[in-house]
C-alpha cells in the first residue's frame, strides 16, 4: 500500500525543488534529502561524485506517477527512482502518509 521511493540528485536544490513539487501534487507526504556519496560506473568509467539521496514516502500507486515526474524534470540523462515496498510500520504515521497523499 506504502512505498519509500529512493532518488538520487546533483544538489540539495535540485532536491528541494523536487521535493515541493511532490508535495505540492500530493504525489508525496514527505521526503527526506540526505547528503551522499555515490561510486558507480557511467560510460566505461568509474566515477565518484557528490550527490543528494531523496527518501520520498508515498502510496505505492503514485510510484509511477514520480518516476514520470523525474523523467520530465530530473537533470540526469538516467535518473534513479528505485521503490521499496513498505510491509510494516506505525500505524499512525502510516495513516498520515495516507492523509497528506489523499488527492481526491
Amino acid at each position: 500500500m506504502y512505498s519509500i521511493v529512493l532518488a538520487t540528485v546533483p544538489s540539495k536544490e535540485v532536491g528541494v525543488q523536487l521535493a515541493r513539487e511532490l508535495v505540492d501534487r500530493r504525489m508525496a507526504a514527505c521526503v527526506n534529502i540526505l547528503p551522499a556519496t555515490s561510486v558507480y560506473r557511467w560510460e566505461g568509467k568509474v566515477r565518484e561524485d557528490e550527490e543528494h539521496l531523496m527518501v520520498i514516502k508515498t502510496r505505492r500507486t503514485y510510484v509511477d506517477d514520480i518516476r514520470d515526474l523525474f523523467d520530465e524534470q530530473h537533470p540526469y540523462d538516467l535518473p534513479e527512482v528505485i521503490a521499496l515496498e513498505v510491509e510494516d510500520g506505525s500505524a499512525n504515521y502510516l495513516n498520515w502518509i495516507r492523509d497528506e497523499t489523499d488527492r481526491a
